[in-house]
């Protein structure tokens, strides 16, 4: 079996504060301490399960976040790591046979949710595909079910494990390690424990694709039509340039495409270009 680990940040071990996850700040370094954490707990359930073999994308920000050097060590085990990727935080899932969504967070707006945001959250308001606002669990996991590749596990609080649920049904795994009291505070388990409750979840989420169980998001017919609302006009300006996309309001651009694949790429692109 082959996994495919985007790890993200935000809803990591003990990670509830902005300053942790952004290289500027000096509390950075507990947030990669973090993030390196659960992904380690993660890789040694998914190997004591039987796993053949995993590439781990570093999928937060400038994505040079783990360490190499401290990566469970194991002949099994690859890192993505750098940017920017053209498919950011699924990039290299092709080839895999379950996706696991590790250190994830609720998508913006979510009350009760530790940094809960969409892909960048000074840039973006919301991101509807096909009438449902998407977050990046659902974003991301519908490109793996454009490949028919279903997700195993999320990994990170109880709004981002609700939220999966959600999507995919009770057949996922999830791994809940906090439970926010408001957007910067959360109720923490203690690194020892959580590793724990990884490393459970990511043995039986490799057991549960073993036997088929594990959830492919609804896609639908395979056309697509892509909402992108920034958080201002001049962000819009910007997106909006790109052939191809249609402005459709103040802050709003619309694309359409038969590939999810090309919709990720093209909130890349969106993104990165309203961003500047």
């Amino acid at each position: 079996m082959k996994i495919f680990i985007s790890a993200d940040m935000e809803g990591a071990t003990g990670v509830v504060q902005g300053v942790q996850t952004h290289h500027a700040e000096k509390e950075y370094v507990f947030g990669c301490k973090m993030q390196l954490h659960d992904v380690n707990a993660v890789i040694e359930g998914a190997l004591d399960a039987g796993t053949d073999e995993i590439l781990v994308n570093d999928a937060h920000a400038r994505m040079t976040n783990l360490n190499i050097e401290e990566m469970s060590f194991d002949s099994r085990v690859r890192l993505l790591t750098g940017s920017p990727k053209p498919l950011s935080m699924v990039q290299g899932f092709e080839s895999s046979d379950v996706a696991f969504f590790v250190g994830y967070h609720a998508k913006a707006g979510t009350p009760r949710a530790v940094l809960d945001h969409t892909i960048s959250g000074g840039v973006v308001y919301s991101i509807f595909l096909n009438g449902k606002e998407m977050g990046e669990t659902g974003l991301n996991a519908a490109v793996c079910a454009q490949k028919d590749i279903p997700v195993g596990l999320v990994t990170g609080d109880l709004a981002v494990c609700a939220e999966a649920k959600e999507l995919m049904g009770d057949a996922l795994v999830t791994a809940c390690v906090k439970t926010a009291h408001t957007r910067m505070s959360a109720d923490c388990l203690l690194p020892e424990e959580s590793a724990k409750v990884l490393k459970t979840a990511a043995a039986e989420a490799v057991e549960r694709t073993r036997a088929r169980k594990s959830p492919c998001v609804d896609i639908g017919d395979g056309r697509f039509e892509l909402l992108l609302t920034f958080h201002n006009s001049g962000q819009c300006d910007q997106a909006a340039t790109i052939p191809g996309t249609e402005r459709i309001d103040g802050r709003t651009v619309r694309v359409t495409g038969s590939d999810m694949v090309t919709m990720r790429r093209w909130t890349v692109a969106l993104i990165s270009l309203g961003g500047r």
